[in-house]
């Protein structure tokens, strides 16, 4: 065959081992594991201060009283020598002295406790029943599934990459094929039933 037709086909084969290794490279994807975030809360008491408190009383009233006398003992008395004439002495009431004694009723006092402000702080600890975290392991999907790296030569813009690409290979520059003769094998390739290979048009 020509030297410039087989040294296209050496430098398309070539493309095509490059290409498989890449996406041999990129078909291993990472894997990582993938856990879900339970939340639970903590269980708290409060601890408090013990209590400062006082007895605080309204201004009390006045006492009600009252005076309570027994009945007064009084009897008449007359003098011994007695007359009927004006200026001559008198009878007089004499009494014993009063028996009293005076009755108070204290009013009700009002009072009430007073506090300080309750001081307070909470004490936690971690709850028993929390359910621990689900993890499951993913894996990304291969990216040579999904994006191909051979690409149809009959494209005049992956034909162009391929000549491009025998352009920089090392070898004979005299021995490279034209640009013309790269479409002419693929055609003839393409006619031949034979699939080839190109790099894809960046």
């Amino acid at each position: 065959s020509h030297p410039r037709m087989r040294s296209f086909t050496v430098f398309v084969s070539i493309l095509a081992l490059v290409s498989a290794t890449n996406s041999t490279a990129e078909c291993h994807p990472e894997c990582k594991w993938q856990c879900d975030d339970p939340s639970c809360p903590a269980v708290c008491h409060p601890v408090c201060e013990r209590p400062k408190c006082e007895i605080s009383c309204e201004e009390t009233p006045c006492a009600k009283c009252t005076i309570h006398c027994e009945r007064p003992i009084c009897s008449v008395r007359c003098p011994k020598d007695m007359c009927e004439m004006e200026g001559c002495p008198k009878c007089e009431t004499v009494c014993s002295p009063a028996k009293c004694h005076t009755k108070c009723v204290a009013p009700e006092p009002k009072c009430n406790p007073v506090c300080e402000e309750t001081k307070c702080d909470w004490k936690c600890k971690k709850p028993t029943t929390c359910p621990k975290p689900k993890c499951e392991l993913q894996c990304e999907k291969p990216e040579c599934a999904t994006t191909p790296k051979c690409c149809e030569c009959t494209a005049a813009g992956n034909a162009a990459a391929a000549f491009a690409a025998a352009g920089s290979a090392p070898g004979d520059a005299e021995m490279a094929p034209s640009f013309v003769e790269v479409m002419d094998t693929i055609r003839h390739g393409k006619i031949n039933g034979e699939k080839m290979c190109c790099p894809c048009k960046a």
